[in-house]
């Protein structure tokens, strides 16, 4: 009787082995906070040695960074590309802002539960984080697409990017907070109302639309 042939273990690529850590850190994260997630519970989700863990991310700072800032970077990206061709005197500014609204209020939506664990947790993290990463990634872009659409100008642009991060921040947390999803699209094309014309009353009547989450997400 033949033996039987052992299949060969295939040897993920570093970049393959990083994603998976990435995907199993995001989870730890979600479930025991920044604060309270240990190295070593990410390595065992993530089924590699803690040893082994470290030879990828130096420490627990590291690996949350690659887990958060690596989306906002490629929301960077897309946000530049996809307003890269706007002229400000060409066009309908309101549906290049209501476009802006609406992919800030999605990558904040979908970035809510990470953002949170860090920002509404450990306070000392919470400023490193924020004053390191997330602002330096976030507040120049979204000031130079939000004053090349509406023609604002500020000499730091700390207002304009205080203002936009903190309202679509405030409603993905909101929504995250109550167990909702938001509608990106129906509510960017409500704010930029807002930020356009003030408050009509239909917009007054129903500030924000909200679709119930789904059953088991």
């Amino acid at each position: 009787m033949e033996e039987a042939v052992k299949p060969k273990r295939t040897r993920l690529r570093a970049e393959e082995r990083r994603e998976i850590i990435v995907d199993a850190a995001r989870k730890v994260f979600l479930e025991s906070g920044f604060a309270g997630a240990r190295t070593r519970r990410i390595a065992e989700e993530a089924g590699i040695t803690e040893a082994l863990l470290y030879r990828f991310f130096p420490s627990k700072s590291d690996i949350f960074r690659a887990a958060v800032h690596d989306p906002l970077e490629k929301f960077v990206e897309e946000l530049l590309a996809t307003t890269a061709d706007i002229d400000r005197d060409e066009g309908d500014r309101r549906d290049r802002l209501r476009q802006v609204n609406a992919m800030l209020l999605q990558f904040m939506a979908d970035s809510a539960p990470f953002l949170a664990v860090v920002l509404l947790s450990e306070l000392t993290e919470a400023r490193r984080f924020y004053q390191t990463e997330l602002h330096p990634t976030l507040s120049r872009p979204i000031y130079e697409v939000v004053s090349k659409i509406t023609g604002w100008k500020q000499r730091d642009g700390s207002l304009i990017f205080a203002a936009m991060f903190g309202t679509h921040m405030g409603l993905a947390i909101d929504a995250l907070l109550l167990g909702r999803d938001v509608d990106a699209a129906q509510v960017g094309d409500q704010l930029t109302r807002l930020f356009s014309d003030g408050m009509p009353e239909d917009v007054q009547a129903a500030p924000v639309t909200f679709r119930r989450t789904r059953k088991g997400a």
